[in-house]
């Protein structure tokens, strides 16, 4: 669901996702790193010197699906942009969550790229790092064999209106006393099923993964379905809960 920012809570009272019993609320988002930029893939182990990543715009919704067709409006949004460190060792602030009190049990959301109705084509936010979704750098090992990597990955919305990432699972049942919203990512994972094995016995060395190739699309494939982001709501500010 790609859909434009909120200008006043009152508009989205309005819809069908937001029952009257519900009340406006604002609290944190922010992004939080998991694994240390470490991860196996079979005999190969990967470590990122580098990851920048672009988060939003997110928008959560009440029905199971954030899909357009199931949830016309989001019941709560993260509204802009932010790049952050994906191997940051602490919490970074991406902004404030706007929204409603109540059941959230579906999001969609872009990396940074996307395709409002109001564009003829998928557009890049001006904070993206080199104009990509996500930026990567580092090495994968196995024994003495090592390939250094640079990616430049995509996440590029597939029509107009609605978002990169349609429709992914984020459950909880927010309250007046939530603090923080923490959005969670493990950069290294996505790259698990790059095919390294291939890329050594080519005899290459440094890696470049672009957009269209094979590689980009494996990340693609770790980023969506297998080591996905993540969403956990806390009541407090400090600790920062994740799942």
């Amino acid at each position: 669901m790609n859909v434009s920012p909120l200008t006043a809570f009152a508009l989205l009272a309005l819809t069908a996702c937001i029952d009257a019993s519900q009340a406006p609320i604002a609290y944190d988002a922010v992004a939080v790193a998991r694994g240390n930029g470490v991860a196996a893939a079979g005999a190969w182990s990967i470590t990122l010197t580098r990851a920048d990543v672009a988060l939003g715009p997110f928008y959560f919704c009440a029905a199971a699906s954030g899909s357009s067709t199931l949830c016309e409006s989001s019941v709560a949004e993260v509204r802009g942009v932010t790049v952050v460190n994906a191997l940051a060792s602490t919490p970074q602030f991406l902004g404030r969550v706007h929204g409603f009190s109540g059941a959230i049990q579906s999001v969609s959301y872009d990396l940074g790229i996307s395709w409002f109705d109001t564009q003829r084509a998928a557009t890049p936010a001006p904070a993206l790092p080199g104009g990509h979704s996500i930026q990567l750098e580092g090495v994968a090992k196995r024994g003495a064999v090592s390939v250094t990597f640079r990616a430049d990955i995509d996440v590029v919305p597939q029509f107009q209106g609605q978002n990169a990432i349609s429709t992914a699972p984020a459950k909880a049942a927010v309250q007046p006393a939530n603090g923080r919203l923490a959005i969670v990512l493990e950069p290294a994972a996505w790259l698990k099923q790059v095919d390294f094995d291939a890329v050594a016995l080519t005899g290459e060395r440094d890696l470049v993964i672009a957009p269209g190739s094979s590689a980009h699309n494996a990340i693609l494939v770790g980023l969506k379905n297998l080591s996905p982001i993540t969403f956990a709501w806390s009541e407090s500010q400090d600790p920062v809960a994740t799942p």
